[in-house]
């Protein structure tokens, strides 16, 4: 029988007590042993948990349950193997829970045929046990807890139909699984494409029990996936009723109000989420990003530097926070700060290229363009200028429109490369002609009309309306004779 909170946190009281007792021996029993281990995994105490799990091999060396959960512990650490050798000595390779491990070992391999044979063995396991309680006079235990654990975790290796099988399986007389089994058959409803399926699943849990938290919370993650925000935002609430606190429903209805562009209840709601789950750095980064689109560069400053602060440095979303503070730094014409932070992006896998092109955008944005240059002079001195780096910066400079104030640049760029051909002859052809420099402004015309007619058409329509490319240099000819 499953244990109350009072009776495991007494438990954990007996076990810390004693474990301080270290000249005194003690023992517990394996089902206690697992219990209190449950309780650390909970709280994420590693440490604590892994001399639970130690102290439970030691005293209970040949216990099954015990032996399995330690697997398990391999295999969340990514010791597969490991885990498997573990499984593989245990004598008992008929019993329910090697069945059920061997089936995962099938599902993590997608080896879904062989996984659905274990299942079935575990079944038949089950059964023989729910028999031979019949036999003992004792109430016979129902297979749905095992239903639903088989589908939860085939839904984990995202394997739908076969958790779709096992869950749809699932009495309604068991009263607590079923409830789990159709708020789980709701999931795979959206998984396989029939959202409105799902939605019906869900609404009929509802009317028996409008006060399931875990239901409202599907949903209003289900109709945010459906971008459907009002009715996301008014399950998210109903959440809320229920548990003011709750994590989830915060960020759902944050969703929400993102996708409705009613940003100052983000906001909000991001006041309320940062004193409740300080560490998170997730919400900070949305609402910095609203702030910093709003242009509040001292405030989206504030509110990324929290985000930095507790995201970890190997998360991808790093670079994108960095980025965004190297942003508030240049609104605030603070280039060089702006610069350095973009330099923190290296140790994440940013190329010096990538680096220098993002602080010359940020800098000709906020219009800094003496700043620009200078960074992009120096980039291009010290490396050999790509064609791909070649394009990327003279569209930048188009679409800033950005030509005479940056003559030395477009120097450097205007310059023939044979030895390479050339992506970004469109935009080099536009702003040769920007700059009346006729000669270059052909030639890197016909390049551009040989290399992307697509792209070139795009570029000159408006300045050689009713004409095809392949006319444009005729065209040209016409406009400047002289060059």
């Amino acid at each position: 029988m499953k244990k109350s909170q009072n009776e495991i946190y007494s438990l954990i009281r007996e076990y810390e007590k004693k474990l301080s007792e270290t000249s005194v021996p003690f023992w517990m029993d394996a089902s206690d042993f697992l219990d209190i281990l449950d309780y650390y995994e909970e709280k994420n105490l590693y440490f604590e948990a892994e001399l639970c799990m130690r102290l439970a091999l030691k005293l209970h060396p040949n216990d099954i349950e015990v032996q399995i959960r330690r697997a398990y512990r391999l295999k969340n650490e990514g010791k597969w193997s490991d885990a498997i050798d573990l499984v593989n000595a245990i004598p008992e390779q008929e019993s329910v829970e090697v069945l059920f491990f061997n089936a995962e070992v099938a599902l993590s391999e997608l080896r879904t045929d062989d996984a659905e044979q274990w299942f079935n063995k575990c079944l038949q396991a089950e059964a023989a046990i729910a028999a031979s309680d019949i036999d003992a006079m004792e109430s016979p235990q129902s297979a749905s807890p095992l239903l639903l654990d088989i589908g939860e975790l085939c839904m984990d290796y995202g394997c739908i139909s076969l958790a779709h099988k096992y869950l749809s399986l699932i009495s309604d007389k068991d009263t607590t699984e079923y409830a789990r089994a159709v708020l789980a058959l709701a999931e795979c409803s959206y998984q396989r494409g029939n959202v409105e399926d799902a939605l019906k699943q869900l609404d009929l849990l509802l009317d028996s029990n409008p006060y399931n938290l875990d239901v409202w919370l599907l949903k209003a993650d289900l109709l945010n996936e459906m971008k459907r925000w009002e009715a996301c935002r008014e399950a998210a609430d109903y959440a809320l009723a229920i548990h003011p606190e709750n994590e989830k429903a915060l960020r759902l209805k944050a969703c929400a109000a993102i996708g409705m562009a009613d940003y100052g209840v983000v906001l909000d709601i991001f006041s309320q989420y940062r004193s409740l789950y300080p560490n998170d750095y997730t919400m900070a980064l949305s609402a910095g990003e609203i702030l910093l689109n709003s242009q509040r560069y001292n405030d989206a400053f504030e509110v990324l530097s929290h985000s930095n602060r507790n995201c970890p440095n190997d998360n991808p979303d790093k670079i994108r926070i960095l980025t965004d503070i190297a942003m508030c730094y240049s609104a605030r014409h603070e280039m060089q700060k702006a610069f350095e932070t973009l330099m923190g992006t290296r140790s994440l896998g940013v190329s010096y290229q990538d680096v220098i092109f993002h602080a010359a955008t940020q800098a000709f944005t906020h219009h800094d363009i003496v700043y620009g240059e200078k960074l992009l002079l120096q980039q291009i001195s010290h490396e050999p200028l790509t064609p791909e780096h070649r394009l990327n910066i003279s569209r930048m400079l188009c679409e800033h429109n950005l030509f005479g104030s940056v003559s030395e640049l477009w120097n450097v760029l205007l310059k023939d490369n044979k030895k390479h051909p050339v992506p970004a002859a469109p935009y080099l052809a536009f702003a040769a002609r920007r700059l009346v420099r006729i000669r270059e402004y052909k030639f890197w015309l016909a390049c551009a009309i040989y290399t992307d007619p697509t792209l070139t058409n795009a570029i000159f329509r408006d300045i050689y309306p009713n004409h095809s490319p392949q006319e444009y240099l005729n065209c040209a000819q016409r406009e400047f004779p002289e060059g």
